[in-house]
């Protein structure tokens, strides 16, 4: 009989933007893509007989679990003697339908709904196994929407219209996973791409035909300061257990704010510089820019194998 080990406890891969340099490589052979659920991360493994959880990284002190994990932390105790030794389930967790941005027709079965299952270091289910382990231990998970080559960008943007699995909207967004492909971190390539609708940046027009420098940054400025950015730097402190509900939570938000720009946005700001460089941008070909600029990304996905296909 094979022993468990703890292996598969380990972070989950960074999920890019579709058209990533980090993700380029992604589609080069089949991949799952399921249905990205607006919740929060939770994890949890049983090694031993010992259940642990976390989010985002950040250990979840059963006895003591931060107030927003504790249906989550209810659910995993329920099910504790199902689980497998040695293996990592990671899901999303739901508190109630409008958990983060999107307000869905009901929360996922005992609140959490899998999404990935480790049964060792970046060695995953796939879904109809996680699918079959998920219904065995009485959780939900999350739908497969398309398995196999994907050919084109519009092969992903049409999958956009489809239902949540949660009902009382569209999905939020797809994750592309390749769990044969690696990154330099040594993780399964896996990549996203979030309907316009929920996008946490302003989507404004440029304000003239041909903007100064300081246009250009107070535009980009302007685009990167919203309400919806800070209140997912207030659900990842919460996650980990930092907020303290009082304005001494200003410097650590801040901090957040700034990391998450870093991350998420700094192909796409220097998408923009470049673009300002170039003499042949003429007015109207600037107009809805930030539209523009997520498909450009996301065909860039598929032009890169494309290339890679003609090279040989």
């Amino acid at each position: 009989m094979r022993r468990s080990n703890m292996s598969s406890w380990h972070s989950y891969p960074k999920i890019y933007a579709l058209g990533h340099r980090a993700v380029k490589e992604l589609t080069c052979e089949a991949v799952t893509v399921e249905e990205k659920i607006d919740g929060s991360q939770f994890s949890f493994f049983l090694f031993n007989g010992e259940l642990r959880a976390r989010s985002k990284g950040k250990e979840i002190i059963l006895d003591e679990p931060e107030k927003m994990f504790l249906k989550a932390v209810d659910t995993i105790r329920e099910i504790i003697n199902l689980l497998h030794d040695g293996w990592t389930y990671r899901a999303e967790y739901l508190s109630k339908p409008k958990h983060n941005v999107l307000c869905y027709g009901r929360v996922p079965e005992k609140h959490l709904i899998i999404f990935d299952i480790n049964t060792e270091e970046e060695v995953y289910l796939d879904h109809e196994a996680k699918a079959k382990e998920a219904k065995r231990i009485g959780l939900e998970v999350v739908p497969l929407l398309f398995n196999g080559k994907l050919q084109n960008a519009s092969d992903v943007a049409e999958l956009l219209e489809t239902d949540s699995v949660l009902g009382g909207t569209k999905i939020e967004g797809v994750v592309v996973k390749n769990y044969e492909r690696f990154g330099l971190d040594k993780k399964a390539l896996m990549g996203k791409y979030v309907s316009e609708k929920f996008k946490e940046k302003h989507d404004k027009d440029w304000k003239k035909n041909n903007p100064s420098k300081a246009d250009v940054i107070m535009f980009l400025m302007e685009k990167y300061r919203t309400e919806a950015r800070w209140e997912k730097a207030v659900q990842h402190l919460r996650e980990r257990g930092e907020l303290e509900g009082s304005p001494k939570d200003i410097g650590n938000l801040i901090k957040e704010v700034q990391t998450d720009l870093h991350n998420e946005c700094e192909d796409e700001i220097k998408g923009a510089l470049y673009r300002f460089a170039i003499p042949k941008i003429r007015r109207k070909s600037t107009a809805g820019l930030p539209e523009w600029y997520k498909e450009r990304l996301l065909q860039e996905q598929f032009k890169k194998e494309e290339t890679k296909d003609d090279t040989g």
